[in-house]
């Protein structure tokens, strides 16, 4: 059984203090309220990292993630960080692929799976998200649109690197904008996943894979999320910028 993992992306929010102290909160009410069965991710901003890696504590099932990293391990790269760096201040896990990445900054498929390479090659888990806009469900052309995400930046990966990985499907249309698709899509599409890598590895990779789901969680609906057969956590955003209601999520587990 995997674990429940809630991953908590504070994305470019909370100046130094603000997020060492929601940090410090988070891991206070950790230690009083032990999370059975629950694997909590950090997401901050590059200038929380190596701060809140002096807090983390071995019996806490709490872990340090980055947002981002250069697809080259060093170079002449101004303003980007490596997987190499991350890995020097106890970072275990990477975004690679969220949404935002791919609309702002023009990241496609093969650019992430160079990222993918260089986080593996440091030790590192990627956690790669996937997802379509609402033309693409309107058009009922979601299935092929992840496929293609999927075996662009993926399929590279002999079957022990993929088991690294962590696939996190976020339906961009629900992100920020209190839409979510139905307990039913959301069912039908890790399945979707889980067929797509058994065609393109085994049948045994695919189910033992681990697939969140983000888009629009908070307190209310992440019971939900976390009940549905084949979904192995949350990718949060806003909900987790707020300690009481990242304090109700944590205690709905």
């Amino acid at each position: 059984m995997h674990p429940t993992i809630i991953a908590a992306n504070w994305k470019m929010n909370k100046n130094f203090q603000e997020g060492l102290q929601l940090a410090k909160d988070i891991i206070q009410f950790i230690q009083t309220e032990p999370l059975a069965g629950a694997q909590i991710i950090l997401f901050p901003s590059f200038i929380h990292l190596e701060a809140i890696s002096k807090l983390l504590i071995p019996d806490v099932k709490l872990h340090l993630g980055a947002q981002n990293c250069h697809e080259q391990i060093a170079g002449a790269f101004t303003g980007e960080v490596s997987a190499a760096m991350l890995a020097s201040v106890d970072v275990r896990y990477v975004l690679v692929g969220h949404s935002e990445r791919r609309q702002n900054f023009g990241e496609n498929n093969d650019f992430i799976a160079k990222k993918i390479d260089a986080i593996l090659s440091c030790k590192l888990q990627p956690i790669f998200c996937c997802g379509e806009p609402l033309s693409v469900r309107e058009n009922s052309r979601h299935y092929a649109f992840i496929e293609q995400q999927l075996t662009e930046s993926l399929f590279h990966l002999k079957p022990d690197q993929l088991q690294q990985v962590i696939i996190a499907y976020e339906p961009i249309w629900a992100i920020g904008t209190g839409l979510t698709p139905s307990l039913t899509e959301i069912e039908e599409m890790q399945q979707t996943i889980r067929n797509i890598l058994a065609k393109q590895y085994n049948t045994t990779l695919a189910d033992n894979m681990v697939i969140l789901y983000g888009g629009s969680c908070n307190a209310t609906n992440i019971t939900n999320f976390i009940s549905l057969p084949g979904i192995n956590g949350v990718l949060i955003g806003g909900a987790s910028l707020h300690f009481k209601e990242f304090m109700h999520i944590l205690s709905s587990l």
